[in-house]
């Protein structure tokens, strides 16, 4: 685990919200926390993302995750990974919560009307057969109001 781009959060820490202050130390490998030298303060490592109030090993909670992202039934999955419907279930509540907060915090003032998401959805189904290759939009994105003719190019 590396400091970088830690910060403290205590409101109190002078160096609160500092990235890269030279205030974060390692606190534990194991128990995966961080330490501020400034205020004293330890914070887990996971502050923020979907395993911070978790205590089930990685591993199984990115298979259970994967597994239904794959369109696997969830009893399917809770027998295979040995563990409760009621399980899978919270993590794949809380996975889908933490999706929805990264998806606000990167897509934003993006106001598409019916048409352009129709268009949007016309693009990708008429190029699923390109998908293996890289395209180079001459304008425009597709779907945000302006038509633009797009070269592909093979990535082979």
């Amino acid at each position: 685990m590396e400091t970088e781009g830690q910060w403290c959060d205590n409101a109190s820490c002078p160096d609160c919200g500092k990235i890269d202050a030279d205030n974060i130390q390692m606190h534990s490998y194991a128990e995966r926390r961080f330490r501020c030298t400034t205020c004293q303060r330890t914070f887990s490592a996971d502050k923020g993302t979907f395993f911070e109030t978790l205590r089930t090993p990685r591993p199984l909670l990115l298979d259970v995750v994967a597994m239904l992202v794959e369109r696997n039934s969830l009893r399917a999955v809770s027998r295979i990974k040995h563990c409760t419907v009621d399980a899978t279930l919270h993590w794949l509540d809380l996975a889908g919560q933490q999706g929805a907060a990264v998806n606000r915090s990167f897509i934003r003032d993006v106001h598409p009307t019916q048409v352009q998401v129709d268009e949007l959805w016309s693009f990708v189904k008429k190029n699923k057969r390109l998908c293996n290759r890289v395209t180079l939009p001459t304008g425009v994105t597709p779907g945000c109001g302006v038509r633009s003719p797009c070269r592909v190019i093979s990535a082979s």
